[in-house]
């Protein structure tokens, strides 16, 4: 008797299940239920088309209940939601919510599919007609229906990660003011606090006004707005409001079933099997192991959901293929910014028990001599001793995605930062440089493990104690447009001729724009004597990260002094 397989959820986990199931039997039976009305399409692209960047809804949309059903001779079933399993009967219990009727069908294979869904925090207000989620097309098209109906002009957004970032960028492309509400110190929770300034910064010049460090602690209507009451004391008014704090898996049918539930999703082995083998979960209902951190965490990426639904079908037909973990590999275009992430910030790798050393670098995404070129800030984490990498940041206008791509199979390869200095890419003046900027953070990270050059984190260098000298090796011209308060200008080209105006018996900091320069003081230096270091990143990440008390600006009518011989 040919499997009789029901899969639970109609989007890119169950899709991907259904479709690869089809190709390995001919003959099974396939059903998929979709609570929803649309099937096998892209919600990652909802913003977008909300911002008017996808013309079209229908564009979201990558297959119909029609195609498929013509396509895989699959039974989709829409606006039909599960209600209950029953493992042990092989049962599932099912909603038709267009005829609200009940009825069962029985299993062999069951495929739990059924995503996250948004957070609404529980705060007094929340259900006010003006407030909603962003994750579905029905959600787009009752907020674009909400803002033309009323001619909405403010917009508030409780949440400063992808969706809230995205729905920021997409509402001022509809001209509405913007104001974005975000509990922790920064924007873009995966990042760094330093880097996200950069974030913080492109919002600004794109005029959303950011909140950080609150709550919304109530919602008020106010006729055809709402006030929105925050932790610090401030009042903001807005027509519309989008929560954007982050999605839960669904995962209270799993349970109730008595399917194992971990802390933040359905557990599942390797096979994307629950605690009952003839039932599998997929996508961002499932925790599986980061491969970094070895924990159990839930990511909800539409990539791992359509490996895993192919996984799960392989194994249902006895292809035993076993899901490898996730790294946690993420991009995200904020106005004319790309941002991306793969493995762990360096803060969240000390959260979870790390040591880390890291190093950032501020290189051109091509060659500088090749018209618009344009700097990358790139952070690479890595394991002392080993050099194994842990984790890579980057923030740029260009070239950001091809950088994160190559260091995340970098990661999934369990290479080191040594590895990173001898990777060869594709190099023509348009597309890169002959030392990609993913050489130059291999270069810089091996100097450090070999003790070639030592280095101060920007966030250290006011810890330091008064015994240290600071010297800016930059030119006059740059020194007098900002630097640190206490630090003294001697040009790279007159450090050897003025050694003898520094003291040997106390350390020097070293520093220039992104790094370099300071590199070649700091050797100059080292080998004359001095315990000397070189700031990580230069004093461009001082500037970017939002380190205010380590800038001074120098009157252009002051003095620069300058040490000749």
């Amino acid at each position: 008797m040919p499997p009789r397989i029901i899969i639970v959820g109609g989007v890119a986990g169950g899709m991907s299940a259904a479709a690869r199931a089809r190709r390995l039997d001919e003959n099974a039976s396939i059903t998929v239920l979709e609570r929803g009305s649309f099937v096998s399409y892209a919600n990652c692209g909802v913003p977008y088309a909300l911002g008017g960047v996808i013309e079209s809804d229908k564009s979201l949309v990558l297959q119909t209940e029609a195609s498929l059903e013509a396509r895989f001779n699959i039974d989709i079933r829409l606006r039909s939601e599960l209600m209950e399993i029953s493992p042990q009967k092989h049962e599932v219990n099912i909603h038709d919510i267009q005829s609200d009727t009940f009825y069962k069908m029985c299993y062999d294979r069951l495929i739990l599919a059924q995503g996250a869904q948004s957070v609404r925090p529980a705060i007094p207000g929340m259900s006010l007609a003006q407030i909603f989620t962003m994750q579905t097309i029905p959600d787009l098209q009752r907020i674009r229906e909400f803002i033309v109906k009323n001619s909405c002009k403010r917009a508030a957004i409780i949440g400063g990660g992808f969706i809230g970032l995205e729905a920021a960028e997409n509402l001022r492309k509809l001209g509405l003011n913007v104001c974005m509400i975000e509990s922790s110190s920064h924007v873009f929770p995966p990042f760094d606090d330093d880097l996200a300034r950069i974030i913080h910064e492109e919002l600004e010049n794109h005029q959303v006004h950011l909140i950080t460090n609150n709550t919304v602690t109530e919602i008020q209507d106010d006729r055809s707005s709402v006030n929105l009451h925050l932790s610090g004391g401030q009042l903001i008014s807005a027509d519309v409001v989008i929560v954007a704090i982050g999605v839960r898996a669904r995962s209270t049918i799993a349970e109730t079933a008595g399917l194992h539930v971990g802390r933040s999703g359905v557990s599942v082995n390797i096979f994307m099997q629950t605690s009952d083998p003839d039932i599998y979960a997929v996508g961002d209902m499932v925790e599986v192991e980061n491969r970094i951190s070895h924990q159990a965490t839930s990511l909800a990426l539409g990539g791992p959901a359509n490996r895993q639904g192919r996984i799960a079908a392989d194994h249902i037909f006895g292809e035993s293929t076993p899901y490898r973990g996730n790294v946690g590999t993420f991009v995200c275009q904020i106005f004319n910014l790309s941002v991306a992430i793969t493995g762990f910030s360096v803060q969240r790798l000390k959260r979870l028990g790390f040591r880390p050393l890291w190093v950032t670098v501020h290189p051109l995404d091509h060659a500088g001599y090749y018209p618009s070129a344009s700097p990358i800030t790139l952070r690479v984490a890595f394991e002392p001793g080993t050099g194994r990498l842990l984790g890579a940041q980057a923030v740029g206008s260009k070239g950001v995605d091809k950088r994160i791509d190559v260091l995340s199979i970098a990661l999934q390869a369990n290479m080191s930062i040594f590895d990173l200095e001898h990777v060869e890419l594709g190099y023509a003046p348009p597309y890169g440089s002959a030392k990609d900027p993913i050489n130059m953070a291999g270069f810089v990270g091996s100097n450090l493990l070999h003790g070639i050059v030592e280095i101060v984190h920007t966030e250290k260098v006011q810890a330091l104690d008064a015994s240290w000298q600071i010297v800016d090796v930059r030119s006059p011209d740059e020194f007098s447009r900002g630097h640190i308060p206490s630090a003294r200008n001697i040009p790279l080209e007159q450090v050897r001729q003025n050694v003898q105006h520094l003291r040997k018996e106390s350390p020097v900091l070293v520093y220039c724009w992104v790094g370099y320069r300071g590199y070649i003081a700091y050797r100059i230096l080292q080998q004359a004597g001095f315990k000397v270091a070189n700031l990580d990143g230069g004093f461009k990440s001082v500037v970017q990260g939002g380190f205010g008390d380590l800038i001074n600006t120098v009157s252009r009518k002051e003095k620069i002094v300058q040490h000749r011989n």
